[in-house]
């Protein structure tokens, strides 16, 4: 028996099935339907709602088809800076949404979208047909009011539409801040609707910043009351009563290097000569999992946190201070509980074997890295011989390292100095001394020689570990990343497999180059992001078999689960413990992953929203900088001193009429044949900022 249709809904459907692929009017589907003239204004909003949905497609001139299943995906929005968006779906691939082909959709919402036929630039691209499931996460926007009553328009990332604001609010003003909640889309011809959650601060007063970049990412400076209750019972322990058990090495000429403005130090080095005159270097680093325990509050808290976050001066730590600056901090002359890794290795450079041992410390020094880099240069100061055999050794391991295919990205930081308004009165690059580059190597050796240890084991035991990893990246970002580099002029051909040597090769030939910075940004950017996983994969970048984090437990959540895994190892190891750890691990090293991604996106809009501050007091100078990025309304320059980025617009180029080639990154004056490179070194003025739309105009300078 067939079964008829029960409404009109599934008239229309089982209609356009029978057509698939043919775009009717809506005049003709209602005929062959026999819609009555009477139904027929419902039946159009019946057409809209339909499409509305995702059911059938909504083409020109009110013409319909059905949906062609096979052009349709489900992925998760993600908007970008400039209002467009990119879908992510399982399996990874990620297609470009353009801003008037996304609404009614919100930041990380679940969607069905439909691949476009016609693709315009190099990733797939897709418009959004139906929401599947809200993100609900909190939207944070400017107030403002107009003649109808107060809207709201949001921070990226966020759709670039104004929200209506619903309710009655009493001392709100023009220009808060504020966190949105209740938030309604319904159609993307529509407002969006919100309700207002907290004021957060104005964001013209740069003392507000760091407040609502908190709030915006949900960072919290205090600690829940459990986590303090515990606190009060942790206290250092008597060094004498847990000797036994502990390396003392109390007596040993052990330091920390540090920049000067470090809050805590949870890494210690020392270096002494075998009998075999080979180097015994140690690291020594803070024994947080002593003070942590599985299951308490204190550890249920930083695994939440995962990571510590830092927006300049102020740190949301992932441990009270407590911890973190008094039991855990290396302080010279303080006794303090370690976990330490002796490597032995050759005069040339060959790890030749390593120890791993709880211990006790008691720092001599507290150098930062100028200091003791000062001190090497000098050849004269406090612990100058250890000093400068380090140095040495850093280079032979260096050297070592780079030549098996290890990559040294060396792209500068900003760094600022503020006036007393929290505006920055001057930014410079940061600068890479060789101490630093010292402390990074010892770093990276500890890790490694950690992660091999555990590696090595595991073939026979199979024991879940927490592992640092980097896949190699994407065919089609290795092939755009050589074009870009061949337009820049640098004479360099594909390979056929790409391996970190062949990035070497690359950053060897910047030495002197006026866009050195600019290349290795976009080989970085080129790069598939590092994660934590319970899976023992190598690291492309380092060139490493295996690694892990070890070094770093006051602030890293990962490292603290590597210190609890090798005391666990140390000893007898039990069933039960072995599969609670391959059940929770996978888990945790996702999530960890993904806050890092997270903190790591705050840490970078404070930085954004500093330099903007920065910029916007220098409007009429003229500055020096390189071209970043081209696009059919103008280039992107980042000004080579402060390494701030504005956009010169097309319309501005009034001397010629420009034209775009994506193929060559370019703009290109039809009259006067004058063209603008990616990578083009030119002159320009801050023309206009907008602190709120984190925007800075610039205007060519001949």
């Amino acid at each position: 028996m067939i079964k008829k249709p029960k409404n009109t809904a599934e008239l229309i459907i089982n209609f356009l099935n029978k057509n698939k692929g043919i775009f009717y009017k809506q005049k003709k589907i209602s005929r062959a339907l026999e819609i009555s003239n009477s139904k027929y204004p419902s039946f159009k909003k019946l057409l809209r709602s339909l499409s509305d949905e995702g059911k059938i497609e909504h083409g020109r001139k009110n013409s319909y088809r059905i949906r062609d299943k096979c052009r349709t995906v489900e992925g998760i929005i993600s908007y970008s800076t400039r209002g467009f968006g990119f879908l992510q779906t399982e399996d990874g691939t990620e297609f470009f949404i353009n801003a008037y082909d996304i609404a009614p959709a919100f930041h990380h919402d679940k969607v069905l979208a439909e691949k476009n036929k016609r693709q315009k630039g190099e990733k797939p691209e897709a418009k959004v047909i139906k929401i599947l499931k809200r993100a609900n996460e909190p939207v944070f926007a400017i107030l403002k009011k107009n003649k109808h009553g107060w809207i709201a328009l949001p921070e990226l990332p966020a759709p670039l539409v104004d929200f209506h604001i619903i309710g009655e609010y009493e001392k709100i003003k023009d220009g808060q801040m504020v966190e949105l909640m209740n938030l309604e889309w319904d159609h993307p011809k529509t407002m969006p609707r919100a309700e207002i959650k907290t004021v957060l601060g104005s964001p013209d007063d740069p003392r507000d910043d760091v407040v609502i970049l908190k709030k915006m990412f949900g960072l919290k400076d205090y600690f829940p009351r459990k986590v303090n209750e515990e606190l009060k019972e942790i206290k250092l322990p008597a060094i004498s009563k847990i000797l036994k058990d502990r390396l003392d090495l109390r007596e040993m000429d052990i330091f920390t290097i540090d920049p000067p403005n470090a809050k805590d130090f949870d890494d210690a080095v020392s270096l002494e000569k075998t009998k075999e005159n080979n180097w015994l270097l140690g690291v020594h680093i803070a024994d947080v999992s002593y003070y942590v325990k599985p299951g308490s509050a204190l550890d249920k808290e930083a695994r939440k946190r995962s990571t510590s976050v830092y927006l300049g001066e102020s740190v949301v730590s992932m441990l009270p201070e407590k911890i973190s600056n008094e039991l855990c901090s290396l302080q010279p002359g303080k006794e303090r509980l370690t976990y330490s890794i002796f490597i032995e290795i050759s005069p040339d450079g060959r790890v030749l074997s390593y120890k791993i041992n709880t211990s006790v410390i008691k720092s001599k020094k507290r150098f930062t890295y100028k200091e003791a880099n000062g001190i090497i240069k000098k050849g004269e100061g406090k612990f100058f011989s250890i000093l400068s055999d380090m140095n040495n050794l850093s280079k032979k391991l260096f050297k070592r390292r780079t030549e098996k295919g290890s990559i040294d990205f060396d792209i500068p930081e900003p760094v600022f100095n503020y006036n007393s308004d929290g505006v920055p009165s001057e930014i410079k690059a940061s600068e890479r001394l060789a101490t630093n580059r010292l402390i990074e190597e010892f770093m990276l050796l500890a890790n490694k020689c950690i992660a091999e240890n555990i590696a090595e084991k595991r073939k026979k035991e199979k024991l879940p570990f927490v592992y640092r990893i980097h896949e190699p990246p994407p065919e089609e970002s290795v092939t755009g990343l050589y074009q870009i580099l061949q337009k820049l002029g640098m004479n360099l051909t594909r390979p056929k497999h790409f391996h970190p040597k062949d990035l070497n090769i690359i950053l060897k030939q910047l030495d002197g180059m006026p866009f050195k910075n600019f290349v290795e940004q976009i080989s970085l950017r080129s790069m598939s992001k590092a994660v934590y996983t319970n899976k023992p994969f190598s690291h492309f970048g380092l060139a490493f078999l295996h690694y892990t984090h070890f070094t770093s437990p006051i602030r890293r959540y990962p490292d603290l689960i590597v210190h609890r895994l090798l005391k666990k190892y140390a000893g007898k190891i039990d069933s039960e413990s072995l599969t609670y750890f391959r059940r929770s691990l996978p888990h945790m090293t996702n999530y960890c992953s993904e806050i890092e991604r997270k903190a790591q996106e705050a840490e970078r809009e404070f930085i954004k929203l500093k330099q903007i501050r920065y910029i916007s007091k220098k409007i009429g100078e003229i500055h020096k900088g390189i071209i970043t990025g081209v696009i059919d309304f103008g280039f992107f320059v980042e000004i080579s001193d402060c390494l701030v980025e504005g956009l010169v617009h097309v319309r501005t180029l009034n001397n010629d009429y420009y034209s775009y080639n994506e193929e060559e990154h370019s703009l290109k004056g039809s009259r006067k044949g004058r063209v603008f490179r990616l990578g083009d070194i030119v002159n320009v003025k801050v023309e206009a900022v907008s602190v709120k739309n984190r925007r800075v105009d610039f205007t060519w300078v001949e």
